[in-house]
């Protein structure tokens, strides 16, 4: 119970009871849009939101199949380009981004270089041809321009350890990279996990979409997916000492359109339970209010335990 609630959530688990359900695919919606609504209404908010608020990542623009796996709120954290096997061409948002105004790092790095304390080698750079087409490719720029990022590469890798890297002030032109990567690829796979901290709510999945040729990795993106929580408590439960004793209502949701529901009842409710046809009202009401379509409630199965001291 500790790996999955929390130090924190425990403490209202123990002698009492919950509903809980699988995640359900309830189709597509505006991920912003539902949590500004439930903000409205009064519920509270855990995880991502506001959202992107401090997260970082570029936008995927008009990419029908980005959109449709993960929604409109999903962001691109990096973008890698392989050389053969041993090297690869990355962007991603840099960490000092906010501050400095500039947005995207560019990075050169070579699995066999051994040495991290070491300068990585111009030999060990991808062809110089690979390189001016795929900076071209990223930034949609003209030869000179990626010439230009080309030799900063080559200058910031003798003053580098481990690999070479500038910032630039473009963002990469995603749409332009994922088609690339669909036509000179033959097959892809997501693998993903959920980011949480100890004790606290999950604020989004980390998904990688890897494109292979013929059994070798091409490229690979990198996505944020962000999830949230939707918390509010039933009207017959009172506030006390700072936190409330009563039934905790949970939906929990990420921009992909996958909910999850939860109800964890109050302390001491071991053996006791409520009506089925009362907590579903209860959650179609919190979707009418947050502009998710109530009828979806009825896809949901749940499943009722107790946890005693």
């Amino acid at each position: 119970m500790l790996f999955l609630y929390g130090p924190f959530l425990l403490m209202d688990l123990l002698d009492s009871s919950w509903y809980y359900s699988e995640e359900v695919d309830i189709g597509s919606f505006d991920y912003n849009s539902v949590l500004t609504k439930a903000e409205k209404a009064g519920y509270e908010i855990e995880g991502s939101w506001p959202w992107p608020g401090n997260f970082s990542g570029f936008e995927p623009g008009d990419v029908s199949e980005v959109r449709e796996n993960f929604g409109s709120a999903v962001l691109v954290q990096n973008i890698r380009l392989n050389y053969k096997d041993d090297s690869e061409l990355m962007v991603f948002v840099c960490e000092n981004g906010t501050e400095t105004g500039i947005k995207t790092c560019i990075a050169v790095s070579n699995f066999s270089h051994s040495d991290p304390k070491s300068p990585l080698q111009l030999s060990e750079f991808p062809d110089d041809s690979w390189m001016l087409e795929k900076l071209g490719l990223l930034f949609g720029s003209d030869e000179k321009a990626s010439e230009k990022y080309l030799e900063a590469l080559k200058k910031a890798a003798q003053n580098q350890t481990w690999d070479a890297e500038i910032q630039v002030n473009e963002s990469p032109d995603f749409p332009a990279v994922y088609a690339y990567l669909a036509e000179n690829s033959d097959d892809s796979s997501y693998d993903n996990y959920v980011l949480s901290f100890y004790g606290y709510p999950k604020i989004g999945s980390d998904t990688k979409e890897v494109f292979l040729k013929d059994g070798n990795q091409v490229g690979l993106v990198r996505y944020f997916v962000p999830k949230a929580g939707v918390v509010t408590y039933d009207k017959e439960n009172r506030y006390m000492g700072n936190r409330y004793i009563g039934n905790k209502y949970i939906v929990e949701l990420d921009s992909s359109g996958k909910v999850r529901l939860e109800i964890i009842m109050h302390v001491g409710s071991v053996g006791e339970s409520i009506p089925e046809k009362k907590y579903r009202a209860f959650f179609r009401e919190m979707f009418e209010e947050m502009g998710l379509p109530p009828e979806a409630v009825d896809n949901f199965e749940f499943f009722h335990t107790s946890l005693m001291m």
